[in-house]
Order: structure tokens, then sequence, then C-alpha cells
């Protein structure tokens, strides 16, 4: 394997381990898409799953968030992971969508914790007015049908087109764009950081 491909296997590595390690750098990572005002609009998620064979990535979202239309009317997205330790920084550049399969939102709900399944009882939509901070909580009673917050539960899929990987080395920096061509095709490309 040439150093190309071991950074690119390196990559998957990382993502992998994410989704075992909470503490891990790349568990939380943000995701930019553009709003209804054609602005750039950027937020923290957590991924959920990481396919190496079809390069793509999951996080999950309440279903009446706004970044649901965001990603309906424009779906480029870009994907940011940072290890402060390791001093490596992903961007990762593809299209985004809502995974509407039944079987797999299911799945997915089944697999949640009841504290991650607690966020999807909110009584309104992320985003909405509220006349104080913890009025969007649920209620004692929509505790005891915890299930119902499935109905809000959604499965954002980001399919990855290509990472910019940037090694930041007090040696010298380093940066390589990757570029998933399709039949497992990759291109390197390094370029100046």
């Amino acid at each position: 394997m040439n150093r190309e491909e071991v950074i690119l296997k390196d990559i998957w590595n990382e993502l992998n381990s994410s989704l075992k390690q909470r503490n891990h750098p790349f568990h939380i990572f943000a995701v930019a898409t553009i709003n209804n005002q054609s602005k750039p609009d950027v937020r923290n998620v957590v991924l959920r799953d990481v396919d190496e064979k079809s390069k793509s990535i999951t996080f999950h979202t309440d279903k009446r968030s706004k970044k649901i239309n965001h990603i309906e009317n424009y779906n480029d997205v870009c994907a940011l992971f940072y290890d402060q330790h390791k001093k490596i920084q992903l961007r990762a550049y593809g299209k985004i969508f809502l995974v509407n399969d039944k079987q797999i939102k299911e799945e997915r709900w089944n697999k949640s914790k009841s504290m991650s399944k607690l966020c999807y009882l909110n009584k309104y939509p992320p985003g909405d007015k509220i006349l104080s901070s913890k009025e969007y909580l649920p209620d004692e009673n929509d505790l005891e049908n915890i299930e119902n917050g499935i109905e809000n539960f959604s499965i954002i899929k980001i399919d990855i087109q290509s990472i910019d990987w940037l090694n930041l080395n007090y040696k010298g920096h380093e940066r390589m764009i990757i570029d998933f061509l399709g039949n497992s095709k990759v291109n390197y490309r390094w370029v100046a950081p």
C-alpha cells in the first residue's frame, strides 16, 4: 500500500473507531448546509454510522428541524472533523439526503438509548420560539410513551464524493484531496496546505 492509501485507510479506521468511543474526536462533527436564504448553516451532530464500501456516513435528527428543508432544497454538503491531538482535519464533501427506508429507521430507533430517544419527544420543533428555556421538555405522560418519539426521528445520510485531508505538523503541513470516482476508483492529489 502506498502512503496515500494508508492515509485513506486510517481515515476510515478513525471514523469507525468514533462509533465505539464517545470521546473520540470524530464522534461529534460539524455539518454545513445551505439554508433557505442561500446562506451557509452549520451545526454539530453525532456520527451514527460509517460505510466504507458505499463511502457514506449517517447521523440522526428531528424530522421537524429546519435542516430537513435545507437538505431537500440543496443537497450539497460539507462535513468537518478535527482531531486536536493528532492535528488532523477532514472536510468531507458530498450529497446529503434523508433516508426514507422504514425498516432502517425502525432498526436504528430500536438500537438507540432511551436518553437519545427522549430528544425526539420535545413538544416543539427545533428552532420554534418558546417562553422559557425548558418549556420544550416532554411531560411525564410523554415519557411513558417514549416510543412515540420515532415519529420525529430521522436518519440523514451523506454520500461522500471527496475528502480534503489536512495534517497540521510543525515539520511542515500536508494536504491531500481524495476523490471517489465510482467503481472503487480513487484519485489522490497532493495540494499546498
